[in-house]
């Protein structure tokens, strides 16, 4: 290695030095080789300073491996940096596609809050939803005395047969129409939700008490009662609503909640298009209806059913000439519960099926036995809407006449208006399908749904039965009397047979003769009573003979 001189030396000293303590941070003698450097009035003092490093070694051969270090670290740098650039440049895609992931994530997420969160039907928040929202504005309410808040809990009526007729599809366009018109009727502000299948719930801040929410109430069932336009068709339902306030009703979410649920089933019961405020007895009844409806499950298993028969009178002949079968329940602890009690229960589970089918079998096959005995009588069932709507309804009637050897043209099926024109072209076919079979048709509760002349002309029915509310003010109510005078003269214009439901006294009696009324039911004449009495009264009085 050539030597070099002093000022070579010193000035590479210089370089070499200052710059591995700038990559190292190497102290010498406690100061600073770089501050030294950059002070130029002492760098005569590196050599100085660096002689008890070198310790008399050569300081060419120091110098070169120095340099050669320096620059491999250096090259090493470069090397590394340009590693980084190349292998950022390569994972750009992998870090592009991740982030990519982690948006979706966050989208999935999103959408499963909306899910877990909102219906998706309506896109209204689900219960549970309303149930958090509810809860933090009573938590705010609490400090404010003069703040309450309302919960309107929404049923709609008669919804299952709209499913069962027009299809599930006709269903959810009916759900989107009334929540859209539930929407137009919500307070700015306030909360909307679906809580299950047909039911809706509304939360409303209280301005003015009771009178504010009713005129709420009021506007809901007036909207919900307009028809519904689906598939070019008219679909009719009623609402009925249970309202509970707080904090007048109950002190949290749940429970204001739960008590709006038992005013609404308060209201159910006493008739469509009703709204109801909580009361305190209602729980108790709530809860008396759900061990009613456990007790109902195992009731026709357990032979608790009983068929009582009501006489149908010929008003020309003064004989029995048929009877109306009606089911009654008679449990072991509670004694004689009336069907007003269970049979929107046995409805509204499904349990109407078995029951009516029962029913229908038990009351064909006495009939039977009447008949062995020399009383040939038509034997009135009643069918439900539910039944109706089930598809093997027909094959069910046919079974049970041929099980029981009763031939059809002694049995009778009631229907109920609100079947028949629900979905009349469904109805017209059923009953088409059903009078094939033999069996005679006719109309109850008849003046107090949507009858029209030109729809009952187009129906295969044999009679009409006068509802009993018309009959109730006969002689003395001119509105009663015009409305049944009118339903006898549609009926002839019809070749229809007319049957006066619920006469109780001598004067409707009388009028319904004048009226030329050819058959009469009612407590006047006898109450429903069971196969035995029944069998008693035929023994003592003439029957009609009609075979």
């Amino acid at each position: 290695m050539c030597s070099l001189n002093a000022e070579q030396l010193r000035q590479k000293i210089l370089r070499l030095v200052a710059v591995g303590i700038m990559l190292t941070g190497l102290m010498v003698g406690g100061i600073s080789i770089v501050q030294l450097y950059r002070e130029t009035d002492r760098q005569a003092e590196i050599l100085e300073l660096t002689a008890p490093v070198i310790k008399g070694q050569d300081l060419s051969a120091i110098l070169s491996t120095y340099e050669i270090l320096f620059s491999t670290l250096f090259i090493t740098l470069l090397i590394l940096v340009a590693g980084m650039l190349l292998v950022t440049r390569a994972i750009r895609p992998l870090l592009d596609k991740m982030d990519h992931i982690n948006q979706q994530r966050q989208i999935s997420e999103q959408k499963l809050r909306h899910l877990v969160e909102y219906d998706q039907l309506t896109g209204l928040p689900n219960w549970s939803q309303l149930h958090v929202r509810l809860g933090e504005r009573l938590n705010l309410a609490e400090n404010d005395p003069l703040r309450q808040f309302s919960v309107l809990f929404i049923n709609l009526n008669r919804f299952k047969a709209v499913n069962e007729s027009l299809g599930h599809e006709a269903g959810n366009q009916v759900l989107r129409q009334v929540a859209e018109r539930l929407k137009l009727l919500l307070p700015k502000d306030d909360l909307l939700a679906r809580a299950s299948g047909d039911e809706f719930l509304m939360c409303v801040q209280v301005y003015q008490g009771k009178p504010d929410i009713e005129a709420i109430a009021k506007a809901i069932i007036a909207s919900l009662k307009q028809p519904f336009r689906i598939n070019e068709k008219m679909v009719y339902l009623d609402s009925t609503i249970g309202i509970s306030l707080f904090p007048d009703h109950a002190p949290d979410a749940e429970t204001l909640l739960r008590n709006a649920d038992a005013a609404q089933a308060h209201a159910r019961q006493l008739g469509q298009g009703r709204y109801q405020f909580y009361e305190k007895d209602m729980s108790a009844q709530n809860l008396e209806r759900f061990e009613l409806e456990t007790d109902l499950r195992g009731a026709l298993e357990r032979g608790e059913f009983e068929v009582y028969y009501q006489p149908q009178l010929d008003l020309d002949t003064g004989s029995i000439s048929g009877a109306e079968a009606l089911i009654r329940w008679n449990h072991p602890t509670r004694g004689r519960v009336p069907p007003v009690q269970f049979i929107s229960i046995a409805e509204e589970t499904g349990l109407i099926h078995p029951m009516g089918e029962w029913v229908l079998e038990e009351s064909c096959r006495q009939a039977c036995i009447w008949q062995a005995q020399g009383h040939f009588l038509k034997m009135s069932v009643n069918l439900s809407a539910l039944q109706l709507n089930n598809g093997d309804i027909v094959n069910v009637v046919r079974d049970v006449l041929s099980r029981t050897g009763l031939e059809s043209r002694w049995l009778e099926l009631e229907l109920t208006e609100s079947y028949l024109f629900e979905n009349f072209a469904r109805s017209a076919r059923v009953l088409k399908r059903l009078r094939l079979l033999g069996v005679s048709l006719a109309l109850d509760d008849f003046g107090t749904g949507y009858s029209s002349l030109s729809y009952l002309r187009r129906l295969t029915l044999h009679r009409l039965k006068i509802d009993r509310s018309f009959v109730k003010g006969l002689p003395d109510d001119p509105g009663d009397l015009a409305i049944v005078n009118t339903i006898f003269a549609m009926a002839k214009s019809l070749s229809l047979e007319v049957v006066a439901e619920g006469v109780e006294t001598q004067k409707q009696h009388e009028c319904l003769v004048a009226l030329d009324c050819k058959t009469n039911q009612g407590y006047f004449y006898a109450a429903p009573e069971s196969a035995a009495s029944f069998q008693q009264r035929l023994s003592q009085l003439k029957i009609a003979n009609q075979y």
